[in-house]
């Protein structure tokens, strides 16, 4: 029996956003295609309103304005959401308006240590869920029965989990720490991405090792590499691996006049144009003057620690720990190591100065100042 209605149409898309309208709270989920296309996006959106699961082709010919605009004012339950929320902000400016539930973040407040949703599941509603298609290429129609019924699952207990989660904070207390990281989650989400340093973003795992040489030719090399992905949609990756690309570089270094038909086995697909593109890669890459080869990297200065500032970390971090054990949580949840060795060197005087020094929420100042205050004697 069909667990999911499939909405393609423009008519059933305006029956759900009738539906979700009048809806106290969804479930959602999406899928996407990152695995399988250089430009990302949202493939597929799963929602439950109520019992009722409905599984939405953003990539059928219809407008989702009104729809998106009808889901951003209703209150989302999302397990682990930062993706979601960036996939969707990405694909279609997408927005939430109204209150986000994360039954991740609760689970982590709550002293779970599993918090991935198949655990959560097993381990709260003892539900258990099929796994095995995380890396399907969702942007492929039709899309199998099988896939959809897998997507169907990943939302279909996740309202009575984050019911169940939701009685645990509130006989805890913990409801508006809760409310405070979903905030804090639908803000990090909708921070715009900064264009990447284009002389970094090129310097792929081992190029390190290389001499300056060897990275004039890894760097053209993975400018190629780029452009094809980009004509051909398919993540970079699938046109060449890193290992490679270096493993290229180091034997257009070492062989100057060597025909490329005798080099290092290619991808199978570096045929043709791919094959004289690499050529041509290599080629600007022999022609550049030395003051044009690229220089290693300065490795990021660190910043500066005292024997005392160690000291003083090291008890922080005790401190955190034993708090958070008292809460029977994991201590990155109430302070990560990152943020403990900036209060050890910013030592803050104010519980607001503290609150700066990770930025920390504020549930996570106030359950911190006390021992920070003991220990720098603010």
């Amino acid at each position: 029996m069909q667990k999911y209605q499939y909405i393609n149409t423009r008519t059933n898309l305006g029956r759900l956003t009738g539906r979700i309208k009048k809806a106290r709270r969804v479930a959602v989920d999406i899928e996407a295609d990152s695995f399988h296309h250089y430009f990302e996006k949202v493939c597929l959106i799963q929602i439950a309103v109520g019992q009722d699961i409905y599984l939405v082709d953003p990539l059928a010919d219809f407008e989702l304005s009104a729809f998106l605009d009808v889901l951003a004012d209703t209150v989302i339950i999302f397990h682990d959401g930062g993706y979601d929320l960036r996939m969707m902000r990405s694909s279609f400016g997408f927005e939430p308006r109204s209150r986000v539930f994360d039954t991740m973040l609760a689970a982590q407040l709550l002293g779970y240590r599993q918090f991935g949703l198949a655990a959560m599941l097993d381990e709260v509603l003892a539900v258990s869920m099929a796994k095995g298609q995380q890396k399907a290429d969702w942007s492929r129609r039709p899309l199998s029965e099988k896939l959809l019924a897998y997507a169907a699952d990943d939302v279909l207990h996740l309202a009575e989990l984050a019911d169940c989660l939701s009685a645990g904070l509130k006989e805890l207390g913990r409801t508006q720490w809760h409310n405070e990281s979903c905030q804090w989650l639908v803000k990090a989400t909708a921070v715009e991405k900064g264009q990447p340093d284009k002389d970094r973003q090129w310097r792929v795992k081992g190029s390190r090792e290389l001499t300056r040489r060897q990275l004039a030719f890894l760097r053209q090399l993975w400018r190629w590499r780029d452009g094809e992905a980009r004509r051909a949609d398919r993540p970079p990756f699938k046109i060449m691996g890193n290992q490679q690309l270096i493993h290229l570089a180091l034997w257009a270094q070492s062989h100057p006049n060597t025909s490329l038909n005798k080099g290092p086995r290619l991808p199978r697909h570096c045929t043709g144009r791919r094959f004289t593109g690499i050529e041509t890669a290599i080629a600007r890459a022999r022609a550049l003057p030395e003051s044009s080869w690229p220089r290693p990297l300065k490795p990021p200065r660190a910043p500066r620690w005292s024997a005392a500032d160690k000291e003083l970390a090291d008890v922080l971090r005790d401190k955190c720990r034993q708090i958070a054990d008292r809460l029977g949580i994991e201590p990155f949840v109430l302070a990560p190591r990152a943020t403990i060795a900036v209060i050890a060197r910013e030592r803050p005087a104010t519980i607001a100065e503290l609150a700066d020094c990770g930025p920390m929420m504020q549930w996570q100042a106030k359950l911190l100042w006390p021992a920070v205050k003991s220990v720098l004697g603010a």
